[in-house]
């Protein structure tokens, strides 16, 4: 019988992208990983082939709606061989250590080697990259890819840019991996701390163009993430 594996990140998107690398090493391994996590996550989870989506539902168990879905994978009563829990939002103690980023916490917790983080793999659909590659790409142009959406949502001052500007704006029946080709392909990337984010850390070493890390919030803020390949004059002249 396979032995399985329970890893704990029941959200939000960018700690699950963070965290799919870590799913699959597990499953390199042999084992079944089985991820937990609520409906609107599942869309991202079934485009990762070495997980095995487990539905949690939407009842809020806690102000902190991620503790709360933590609870909500203990109260399932899965028996897995390990369990893996990278969300630190109980029942252990805060494992987060002083001056060390979240993503490392994760990779630190799991015993992964961190630099898996920039081998993220998913099942493609090249048709729908093709589809918003087509859509938003002139023939033959360079352009810049952009995100600039704060972590509440609000539009961030963008720096001089010269060339044409494309900015994320995920279509309906389209997901984050679906940008794939566009991103690879940008002369350059300029990108606030986020999910989309992670994506491209995840992508980082196909990435062709120059990368500019943006800051999450107007104004500044605190650096989250190490980003040790994107250039972050920008992050730091808000």
């Amino acid at each position: 019988m396979k032995k399985t594996a329970l890893l704990i990140q029941p959200g939000a998107f960018g700690d699950i992208i963070v965290c799919a690398p870590i799913a699959e090493w597990y499953a390199s391994q042999g084992y079944e990983v089985l991820f937990p996590a609520r409906k609107k996550y599942h869309s991202l989870l079934k485009q990762l082939p070495y997980v095995t989506p487990i539905l949690l539902d939407d009842e809020e168990l806690h102000h902190d709606w991620l503790q709360g879905d933590v609870f909500k994978v203990f109260k399932l009563g899965l028996k897995p061989d390990i369990t893996i829990n990278l969300a630190d939002r109980g029942p252990h103690p805060l494992a987060q250590r002083f001056g060390e980023y979240n993503a490392h916490t994760k990779y630190r917790l799991a015993n992964v080697p961190f630099e898996q983080q920039h081998k993220l793999s998913w099942t493609r659909r090249k048709d729908k990259e093709d589809e918003i590659y087509n859509e938003y790409v002139p023939h033959g142009v360079e352009y810049a890819f952009v995100h600039n959406s704060s972590s509440d949502g609000e539009l961030l001052n963008l720096p001089p840019i010269s060339l044409p500007i494309i900015f994320n704006d995920t279509p309906e029946g389209y997901s984050i991996f679906d940008w794939y080709k566009l991103i690879i392909n940008a002369s350059e990337v300029y990108c606030s701390e986020s999910a989309l984010h992670c994506f491209c850390d995840g992508i980082i070493h196909q990435m062709k163009g120059k990368k500019y890390l943006l800051p999450r919030e107007a104004g500044g803020g605190e650096l989250l993430t190490k980003s040790e390949f994107w250039d972050k004059k920008y992050f730091y002249e808000n």
